[in-house]
């Protein structure tokens, strides 16, 4: 608040508005500038860049004086680029659908579950479905192996002589 008090009855000669405030003129001329230069960057930017690849095309050297290139060098790199690239050589290849391709490893791992199949035919190691695995442990039971004697450890994988006489330490 201001010291100054106004008298009655004397008219105020500094009422009104501030003369000094941004004119809508120049508030324009502003924004058509920044716009104007925005468009001016964006095109210097462009033919820069422009320049630069055409430059490093016309200075690129194969890797191999006996080795041609085929074309022009392509910074689009498509799926099918990469699977002709990378396939034959073994390496494993990034996922371009996910949900597609966890669909097919849980399809084939339900498949492994319900059927019957080898695991290693050689070995004689089969699989079977998981409910008929689960009924023949409601029958059979889960297998055990029987506790070892005092006498001395066996056990089913190492068929070797009992010690007789030697206690269990304590």
């Amino acid at each position: 608040m201001s010291d100054e008090t106004m008298k009655p009855g004397l008219p105020a000669d500094d009422t009104g508005f501030e003369h000094e405030d941004l004119s809508t003129r120049g508030i324009v001329a502003f924004m058509i500038g920044l716009a104007v230069t925005g468009v001016a960057v964006y095109f210097i930017i462009v033919s820069m860049y422009s320049f630069l690849d055409n430059y490093e095309r016309s200075q690129m050297l194969t890797a191999s004086p006996l080795t041609t290139t085929k074309g022009a060098i392509s910074r689009v790199v498509t799926q099918s680029d990469m699977e002709k690239t990378f396939k034959d050589n073994g390496a494993p290849m990034l996922e371009v659908i996910e949900g597609v391709e966890l669909r097919k490893d849980l399809i084939k791992q339900e498949e492994q579950l319900n059927s019957y199949g080898w695991v290693d035919k050689k070995a004689g190691v089969a699989h079977i479905p998981i409910e008929r695995a689960m009924e023949l442990i409601a029958q059979r039971g889960l297998p055990t192996v029987p506790p070892a004697k005092a006498g001395g450890i066996t056990t089913p994988a190492s068929k070797g002589p009992e010690k007789q006489g030697v206690e269990a330490p304590r």
